[in-house]
């Protein structure tokens, strides 16, 4: 009886009382728990975490995609800023915290160096970071890894695009701590910034270097300066840009080998002009209109059009030249002119033979009938009989010009396209 009273105590201690749950508790702290809570209790996330030391802040971008905008001189980067510093007071013991070497807690929880852009085009606002946990390490290095925006203005020279290069300064400070209290560094000053293709970009960052501090200057010791070279990516440019400029020097040369008469000389200019016109339109579309330098690829289409005028009205000569009938022999100067060397390079040996034929039957005519007063006053009431090749002279006169003219175009073309490769 005495041990069954014993037994029935027991069970009666172990049991819970009616009403209360036996399940286990849903909460156990872990290491982490019980180091935050160490960490942070009585933690000042507004105090600088140094007394007499100079808190070093290690910076570095991964820029994800850049974009220009002409328009506004201003850069838009989209990156992942790493910054990283030593909090002293984030320090513990592995061996207290179960060999615990690193945990991650939010932003907003610790002090955190108010790096800025100081340069940065949007005035209003200065929160250039997205919200991501930052990692403790047991020796009180703390690193955050946010989402970044900047946006900054840049001086767009515009004088070599499409193929052009910007240079852009970045300059990150801070606002309320002194150069004794923080100081901004970069983990590798050749190498400031990496480029990650992630997505689709017009832009290729060349370099990115941190620039010298300025000495002479106080409020520049405790800035750093990153400087952006941005090269254009130009393939879908060359076909955009380089073809219709070759297919316009191509038709505008043509129009120099159509016969002088022929009505399609006019319309491959009026094609030209209508491309030119076109093209002239999407570059004052594209390009912004307050730039200081004009871009090459324009002063080209703007010369090539005042080609294109010129050649119009070489085309009205040469053609009134060719059309009507002529009863005026050449003068003794453009027949002189267009003498043997000049036809050789012309490629007219037909004027040369045509003024040998004429001159032979003159003489021959001449040494017959000289002293024929009949065959003179033919030629006084006559005088569209005597010159009866006039018309197919005068022809040639348009068709040299036509060459002409295609010589001098083939020399301005290359000169250009000499000048345009050496700038």
């Amino acid at each position: 009886l005495l041990v069954a009273c014993c037994w029935v105590c027991i069970v009666a201690e172990k049991s819970p009382p009616i009403g209360i749950s036996s399940k286990p508790p849903l909460w156990n702290a872990t290491w982490t728990d019980h180091l935050k809570h160490d960490l942070l209790l009585n933690y000042d996330k507004f105090a600088r975490p140094a007394q007499n030391t100079v808190t070093i802040v290690k910076m570095k971008l991964i820029i994800k995609h850049v974009e220009v905008d002409e328009s506004k001189s201003m850069v838009t980067v989209n990156a992942w800023t790493q910054l990283s510093w030593t909090d002293d007071k984030l320090k513990w013991n592995k061996s207290d915290y179960g060999e615990l070497s690193k945990i991650n807690v939010a932003d907003h929880e610790i002090w955190q160096p108010d790096v800025v852009l100081l340069n940065s085009a949007q005035g209003n606002s200065i929160d250039h970071y997205g919200n991501t946990h930052c990692v403790l390490n047991s020796t009180g290095d703390v690193v955050w890894i946010p989402p970044s925006q900047f946006f900054i203005f840049c001086d767009i020279n515009m004088r070599h695009w499409p193929w052009d290069t910007q240079e852009c300064t970045m300059e990150f400070g801070s606002l309320t701590y002194q150069e004794d209290e923080i100081s901004l560094q970069v983990e590798n000053e050749s190498k400031a910034a990496l480029m990650i293709n992630l997505d689709p970009c017009e832009w290729e960052v060349k370099s990115a270097e941190a620039l010298p501090v300025l000495e002479c200057c106080p409020e520049t010791r405790n800035m750093l300066r990153i400087r952006l070279v941005l090269t254009r990516k130009t393939p879908a440019y060359n076909g955009l840009v380089i073809t219709p400029a070759a297919a316009c020097i191509v038709m505008l040369l043509s129009v120099f080998w159509l016969p002088p008469n022929s009505c399609e000389k006019f319309l491959l200019i009026g094609v030209t002009l209508v491309i030119i016109t076109l093209f002239m339109i999407y570059f004052a579309q594209r390009l912004p209109v307050f730039a200081q330098h004009i871009p090459l690829v324009v002063d080209f289409y703007v010369f090539i059009l005042a080609l294109v005028c010129i050649s119009l009205v070489t085309t009205v000569i040469s053609t009134n030249l060719s059309r009507n009938k002529k009863t005026r022999p050449l003068p003794r100067l453009l027949s002189n002119f267009l003498g043997s060397q000049t036809a050789s390079i012309l490629l007219l040996p037909t004027f040369k033979m045509q003024r040998m034929s004429v001159s032979s039957e003159q003489d021959s005519e001449e040494l017959h009938e000289r002293n024929l007063v009949s065959d003179i006053i033919q030629e006084i009431i006559e005088p569209a009989d005597s010159c009866s090749n006039c018309t197919h002279d005068w022809t040639l006169i348009a068709i040299a010009i036509d060459r002409l003219m295609f010589l001098i175009y083939i020399i301005i073309f290359s000169f250009m396209g000499i000048i345009l490769y050496l700038i």
